[in-house]
């Protein structure tokens, strides 16, 4: 271990990775303040049978798994828990995990392996919904399922498709809707031509659920430090050294829990195999009856659109609509400020009847691809005690809950290799000329923008 650490390397510009504050969102205005941390360790050495980088869904979930074990648990979060993806996103708990659907991954991993990712993701939902019920935590749960809406009329037969693969891999209902009956059901949007009523999952405030999972580590003894940034790490043949600020930190077992603000050199094996993609999201005031019939829009139902660009979108349980899509393409305050005026664009599209109602929150955060395309689980090529669970592809709630604890299973010996199968467990490659992905997603977003709205 060195005394002085390379500085950590990643992929944004430095706005996207300050830790000082939580973000602005309507997620940390809403809620209250979290149980107090533990600052930085002070200590010169620490011990602990487990490191993990990361407050998030991954990390606390498999925290909390681990200390049920019998094991010693250090959390070490950068900002305060809550602070990366975990306290911004859509509070969307649904399927997914991977961009590539269930059809695609059947023809490179085998149909039985997608079954298994399948029942994974499945199994994810429920977890999220056992901790709800188990910790009779007030997470403003609601929306039975979630509604895919085709874009325009060439995108009706990519729903049939989903209902296919879904009847084909799962055993997850599906509802075919047509406009009218959408518009029926109280979700009319612009230019929507249909939808999918998908049978699986629910809406939630994504912090309340972190907050809930945060207190539970904590009641089962999981130490979890703040403004705890860890700027090395290390492998022996006896043990993980992990650099803190001046403390030295020595475990049995180290994790990986940092997704879409991962930096490229802790470890060095990361380098490359992610591209985290910045996705922003705005809150309205709450409306009133008059305002939500104006548009035609007064389901609870969450719901997401067929675009490569996806939007998706929810009514609040306060009566707020939330609207999310792609942030932009640099986290600059100057980039941020053309997303927000984008995003709004498209808001204002969709909800035509909204446009002169005021929009009081504005945030934007780092979702996470792999090179795969998949989520990873597992152990970390030629390590054997540091593991990472990441990669979700904008589905964190459900998977990131489900395969930190998964992970921790993995490394207690109680989960197999085989359990994970190797959908999730085969290690994402290195995006080819990895040091170009930023430019050649502007490319990528160029085309998928002109695919939207021509195909």
């Amino acid at each position: 271990m060195p005394q002085t650490a390379s500085p950590l390397r990643r992929l944004y510009e430095p706005d996207a990775y300050q830790t000082t504050t939580l973000p602005p969102s309507f997620w940390a205005d809403s809620v209250g303040a979290l149980p107090a941390c533990q600052a930085a360790p002070t200590a010169d050495t620490l011990k602990t049978d487990i490191a993990i980088i990361g407050g998030g869904y991954t990390g606390l979930s498999a925290a909390l798994r681990l200390a049920q074990s019998g094991r010693s648990v250090s959390v070490f979060e950068a900002g305060r828990p809550g602070w990366g993806a975990s306290g911004r996103n859509g509070g969307f708990c649904c399927l997914g995990g991977s961009i590539h659907s269930f059809g695609i991954l059947a023809k490179q991993f085998g149909e039985d392996a997608s079954r298994q990712f399948a029942t994974h993701q499945r199994a994810a939902i429920d977890l999220v919904a056992h901790r709800i019920s188990n910790w009779q935590a007030n997470v403003d749960r609601h929306s039975d399922g979630e509604m895919v809406l085709a874009h325009k009329a060439s995108r009706i037969e990519d729903l049939h498709e989903e209902a296919r693969e879904l009847s084909h891999f799962t055993d997850i209902k599906s509802t075919f809707h047509t406009a009218d009956s959408l518009r029926e059901m109280g979700m009319n949007a612009n230019g929507v031509a249909g939808g999918l009523h998908v049978k699986a999952g629910f809406g939630l405030h994504p912090f309340k659920y972190l907050a809930a999972l945060h207190k539970a580590c904590l009641a089962a003894g999981v130490q979890i430090f703040e403004q705890a940034e860890i700027q090395d790490i290390d492998e022996t043949p006896a043990n993980v050294i992990l650099q803190c600020g001046d403390c030295r930190i020595t475990a049995d077992h180290a994790i990986i829990a940092t997704n879409g603000y991962s930096a490229e050199n802790l470890p060095q094996w990361l380098a490359g195999r992610l591209l985290p993609v910045i996705s922003g999201i705005l809150v309205t005031r709450p409306l009133s009856d008059s305002e939500w019939r104006a548009q035609g829009w007064t389901s609870d139902m969450m719901a997401y659109d067929t675009r490569v660009l996806l939007h998706y979108f929810r009514k609040l349980p306060d009566g707020r609509f939330m609207f999310g899509g792609r942030g932009g393409l640099n986290a600059t305050p100057d980039g941020q400020k053309k997303a927000r005026a984008t995003l709004i664009r498209e808001f204002h599209t969709m909800f035509p009847a909204w446009r002169n109602i005021e929009i009081t929150h504005h945030w934007n955060g780092l979702a996470c691809l792999s090179q795969s395309y998949r989520p990873f689980v597992g152990k970390i090529t030629s390590q054997q005690r540091i593991w990472a669970s990441l990669a979700y592809h904008g589905n964190g709630v459900a998977m990131a809950s489900y395969c930190g604890d998964l992970l921790a299973q993995h490394i207690t010996g109680k989960v197999t290799i085989g359990d994970i199968g190797p959908i999730m467990g085969t290690p994402p490659k290195r995006f080819p000329f990895a040091g170009l992905r930023r430019q050649y997603r502007w490319m990528a977003y160029a085309a998928y923008g002109l695919r939207d709205r021509f195909l």
